[in-house]
């Protein structure tokens, strides 16, 4: 357990410096600092609408999630479809920016297993930045995004 808590601070580190969002300022969370021990459960939040047609095709979705304590570590799952599922966490849709694979590489969004699955893993909002730690290690750092969003089909 240690070394996988150790593993998480040092992915959030190496992510966070390269997108330039480590904070060094006292008494403000990083994400780097929060640990994913003692995970809490999201709370439950409303149930999706059937959506509507989208303009590219899919379907458009508003998000449902219930709010969230910022800084604190959350269990998730991706959705069957990975990073393309819907991603509805703290009332808001996430989309994913970039992330690092556990040994510290540029990670695939669209093609790493991990990423166009189903995974488990942690969740940690701070402002409109989050962070998904999968089981495996894997860190990807995702952006808020206002409103409803649409999101393809999925085989």
């Amino acid at each position: 357990m240690r070394r996988r808590a150790a593993l998480a601070v040092a992915l959030g580190v190496a992510l966070a410096a390269r997108s330039g969002e480590a904070s060094s300022t006292p008494g403000v969370a990083s994400f780097e600092t929060v640990s994913t021990e003692g995970a809490s459960d999201l709370p439950k939040g409303g149930v999706f609408a059937e959506g509507r047609p989208g303009e590219a095709g899919g379907t458009v979705l508003a998000p449902v999630s219930a709010p969230i304590e910022p800084a604190t570590a959350y269990r998730f799952s991706l959705g069957h479809c990975g990073l393309h599922s819907p991603i509805d966490v703290d009332g808001s849709f996430w989309d994913p920016v970039d992330g690092l694979t556990a040994g510290g590489a540029p990670l695939d969004l669209e093609a790493d297993p991990e990423m166009i699955n189903a995974s488990a893993g942690f969740f940690v909002v701070i402002g409109d930045d989050a962070r998904f730690r999968t089981e495996a290690g894997s860190v990807v750092r995702l952006g808020r995004q206002d409103g409803p969003q649409e999101f393809p089909g999925c085989d």
